[in-house]
């Protein structure tokens, strides 16, 4: 721990947390964990939220158990953690809308936000679809490509009429969605990701993008159909308008009219 205090006592140069954003677009930002600049991706977003640095340069080194994040302790050496920490903490002031989480490999810079080259009329979905700045479509669909496909794909899902995604958002159940128990008692809405002999992966959809837990089949007491779970509870913050743009725009992805 004091190791860890004199390593974060250090002030944060601009050169510091310049290394540590390059750090995390090659090792964090990479479309199946943590979005372009802290945005949400499969990762929670991480751009305006405020955290600890002792937290943050844990979380980093040790990571998080039975979860998606990995420990980072011997993959980086400590200074290249700091400058990660340092990169995230100063993202707790930013107040611009961060560009959208896009898929980029290990190794490269971060990603160019592609441009939306469909009609007019389907601008507004889109752009409601993959909102950065709020929990968005996007963190559990994918159209065209882009957004991670938890969820089911939806490109070639056309709808009726704008309407009949405004009355499915709020009515819809969802048959995927099931309820896991653990052996030590903990119990939350998933998604089944995989499952072998050994290993079950879930999706937690507990929070906003859903985490990606690797759980020892031991620890999974029972996997039974979730009555409860609704799809508006995830996408409360979008208004009717706004979900018949997103169906606009859903219709143009599947039919390209």
């Amino acid at each position: 721990m004091i190791a860890v205090a004199l390593l974060l006592a250090q002030s944060a140069s601009p050169a510091v947390i310049a290394s540590g954003e390059k750090i995390f677009a090659q090792n964090c930002s990479v479309g199946y964990c943590h979005g372009v600049a802290g945005a949400a991706g499969r990762g929670p977003r991480l751009r305006g939220r405020s955290f600890s640095e002792d937290y943050l340069y844990n979380v980093t080194r040790d990571g998080i158990p039975s979860s998606a994040m990995p420990a980072w302790k011997g993959r980086l050496k400590a200074d290249e953690i700091r400058a990660v920490v340092e990169y995230v903490a100063s993202l707790a002031s930013a107040t611009e809308s961060a560009p959208p989480a896009n898929p980029m490999p290990p190794g490269v810079g971060p990603a160019a936000i592609p441009k939306f080259n469909g009609p007019p009329e389907a601008a507004r979905g889109h752009a409601a679809f993959f909102d950065p700045t709020r929990d968005n479509c996007g963190v559990c669909h994918a159209v065209g490509g882009r957004g991670v496909a938890i969820g089911p794909e939806l490109t070639a899902r056309a709808l009726k009429s704008p309407a009949e995604l405004v009355s499915a958002v709020h009515a819809e159940r969802s048959r995927h969605v099931l309820t896991a128990k653990l052996t030590y008692g903990q119990e939350f809405p998933a998604l089944l990701a995989e499952q072998s002999g050994s290993q079950v992966r879930l999706y937690d959809l507990t929070s906003t993008p859903p985490v990606l837990r690797t759980l020892a089949r031991s620890e999974v007491a029972s996997l039974s159909e979730n009555s409860s779970w609704r799809h508006e509870d995830f996408v409360g913050s979008y208004k009717p308008a706004e979900l018949e743009d997103i169906a606009i725009y859903l219709r143009w992805a599947a039919t390209g009219k």
